[in-house]
């Protein structure tokens, strides 16, 4: 999912790796200060960034490196609490890189919690009403590793929803895209994730759970400017451009009966009035094909530039049948 030109673009710079560039999230300091006036301590506050921080760059680290080692391509990655947006759209997605990143956090989840050994404390940590209540400990040691695990396991569980942009979302999509058209799987997983996000956000009400809906309100609003985008016409004005080109024949065509000669009006008239119907017609196919090729030209410049992720289901028409058209004639 593209997060361009929406509201979690808005990032800070940090460099690059591997060939991608890295972004930094507003929505990393909004969770800080959220934990912040949560735990109301400002150490546990600060480690909790740390660990946060060290914790999806190390979740976005296996992710390109294997994404290195398969020769894929990511131009832009922007850091939010659970992992990644992706700043431009990836060229081509692969389910064993997207679950590389959950994998990681698991494993340090259950690496921390095997230091814990307690198994009261456990499901206390697990229990999201009484989570932030056992993070307080007298030791460094201890409290570093309540936060490594509650901070790993929300991360590893939660991108396993098979929403975009988590990754088990890309692991659907994958898949979709084996067995569907991509207009079909980009549709269903639209859809699947918004009403995903509304169930999210009615269940965290419901149970007062206020990470529950801060999650749902940011895939929605996600989810809401990709319909946006997939939705969005390839050239609004078209039809009224059509209707006019129309009407502007007719007016012409009128102007010419009233020049014709009545001494012209004889079988020849129909002759005429055919050449004309038929010169006309050719003239629309031609406006028509240079508008479509012109359409084509920018929706490949996009296509270069961010990918088939960033087009909409316009754009995606398009490009289909004019490759169907172009297979015809070299039949």
């Amino acid at each position: 999912m593209n997060a361009t030109d929406s509201l979690f673009s808005l990032a800070v710079p940090l460099g690059r790796f591997l060939g991608t560039r890295f972004r930094l999230s507003a929505l990393m300091l909004i969770v800080v200060l959220a934990v912040v006036w949560r735990v109301q301590t400002l150490t546990t506050a600060l480690l909790f960034a740390a660990i946060l921080l060290l914790s999806v760059c190390l979740h976005e680290i296996t992710h390109l490196w294997l994404t290195h080692r398969l020769k894929l391509f990511c131009p832009e990655r922007i850091l939010w609490p659970l992992g990644g947006l992706f700043g431009d759209a990836p060229r081509r997605t692969n389910a064993l890189v997207s679950l590389a990143g959950p994998v990681v956090n698991l494993v340090l989840a259950v690496v921390a919690i095997s230091q814990l050994g307690s198994r009261t404390e456990i499901l206390t940590l697990l229990n999201p009403a009484t989570c932030w209540q056992e993070l307080a400990s007298d030791s460094m040691v201890i409290l570093a590793l309540r936060i490594v695990f509650l901070v790993n396991m929300v991360i590893g569980c939660v991108n396993m929803i098979p929403v975009r942009p988590l990754a088990a979302g890309y692991v659907l999509q994958d898949f979709l895209s084996r067995r569907c058209s991509e207009i079909e799987s980009r549709d269903i997983l639209l859809r699947s994730g918004l009403l995903l996000s509304i169930l999210g956000l009615l269940a965290g009400f419901v149970f007062d759970l206020s990470g529950l809906v801060a999650l749902s309100a940011c895939l929605l609003l996600l989810h809401v400017q990709e319909a946006m985008q997939w939705f969005q016409p390839l050239e609004p004005e078209r039809a009224f451009n059509e209707y006019d080109h129309l009407d502007a024949g007719l007016a012409a065509a009128d102007v010419d009966k009233f020049d014709v000669d009545e001494a012209e009006m004889s079988g020849s008239m129909v002759d005429r009035w055919k050449n004309r119907e038929e010169s006309e017609r050719d003239l629309r196919e031609r406006e028509l094909q240079q508008r479509e090729h012109h359409e084509l030209d920018c929706v490949l410049e996009k296509l270069h530039t961010q990918g088939r992720d960033a087009l909409s289901i316009a754009e995606l028409h398009l490009l289909n049948r004019m490759s169907a058209r172009l297979r015809q004639k070299n039949h």
